[in-house]
């Protein structure tokens, strides 16, 4: 059997070294692919098979995807020269990126046209749970196939799950996503206004991270906003675009939702005001330079 891992990026490299262990193991070849020679020397120093090439990937029994966005995904795999234009009945894609729920059923359907498997797969965490194998994976389609490359899937992560057919995966990380949007979208509004009445930022941060309305996201990102750190990790831009996708399922089936919808005009006021490459807890710089004030620490700017 031959397993072949596409994209080596921030979360795909950690993935598809705890992948490769099944090679060491004697279970199966396995094969590193990116186009930028850089992310594959720590492959190589390990005496992996490693490419540059996509169409030596071509052989393998299952192929594993991990690519920054819907458009990559689609000339990967439906492109001129993609994957499905050589891939054989039987062969299996595992599609590891974050790209719509509409995307994926799109591009699961032309897969079986030819009778070539189609998993989407998105996962959550963040580079150090790729790195040590310790991801949530949430997967879509079909389900024998699921219960077949779970060995694999566990490699990768501690929480597996199937959650239903085609872009149940895409569907399931889309609402995680937007209720962490929606999260930072709260905080990042109610913590300028605290600290414009006359309210310690640092105190009022801990009792947002602690009290009852404290959550993952404010756990995770106040302690930032503190410090004045709003470096890229997964921008504004972003999470928009999760946003997006959500609310293109959202207009398909006539559902209102009013609490997303309010959040997507909190993002469209970041966005507007140049914070689109901050990470998404940046757009508290918008509430600050609305109301005059600095949600800081002590120290810090």
């Amino acid at each position: 059997m031959k397993v072949s891992y596409i994209g080596l990026g921030v979360m795909g490299a950690g993935m598809a070294l705890n992948l490769s262990k099944g090679e060491n193991e004697g279970q199966y070849e396995f094969l590193a692919c990116d186009a930028n020679e850089k992310a594959l020397e720590q492959f190589q120093e390990k005496g992996l098979k490693i490419t540059t090439n996509i169409e030596d990937t071509l052989d393998s029994d299952y192929i594993f995807l991990c690519l920054p966005n819907l458009d990559i995904v689609k000339e990967a795999v439906l492109g001129d020269n993609g994957l499905l234009k050589h891939l054989k009945p039987g062969q299996t894609i595992v599609d590891f990126s974050t790209i719509s729920y509409l995307g994926a059923v799109d591009i699961a359907e032309r897969c079986k046209e030819q009778g070539v498997e189609f998993l989407d797969c998105p996962i959550s965490g963040q580079q150090s749970k790729s790195l040590d194998g310790t991801l949530s994976i949430m997967c879509g389609g079909n389900e024998e196939l699921f219960i077949k490359i779970k060995p694999l899937l566990d490699r990768m992560g501690t929480q597996v799950l199937y959650m239903g057919e085609n872009g149940a995966g895409q569907l399931t990380k889309m609402i995680n996503n937007n209720a962490l949007n929606i999260c930072v979208a709260s905080f990042s509004e109610l913590l300028p206004v605290g600290v414009k009445l006359g309210l310690d930022p640092e105190k009022l941060g801990e009792v947002l991270m602690t009290a009852t309305g404290s959550s993952f996201a404010s756990k995770t990102l106040i302690p930032k906003i503190l410090e004045g750190n709003f470096e890229h990790g997964f921008s504004l831009g972003r999470a928009y675009k999760d946003m997006e996708s959500m609310y293109e399922v959202l207009v398909k089936h006539e559902i209102p939702l009013p609490t997303l919808n309010g959040t997507m005009q909190s993002y469209q006021l970041a966005l507007q005001s140049g914070h689109r490459d901050d990470y998404k807890h940046g757009m508290v710089k918008f509430y600050e330079d609305m109301l005059g004030v600095k949600v800081r620490k002590e120290g810090f700017k």
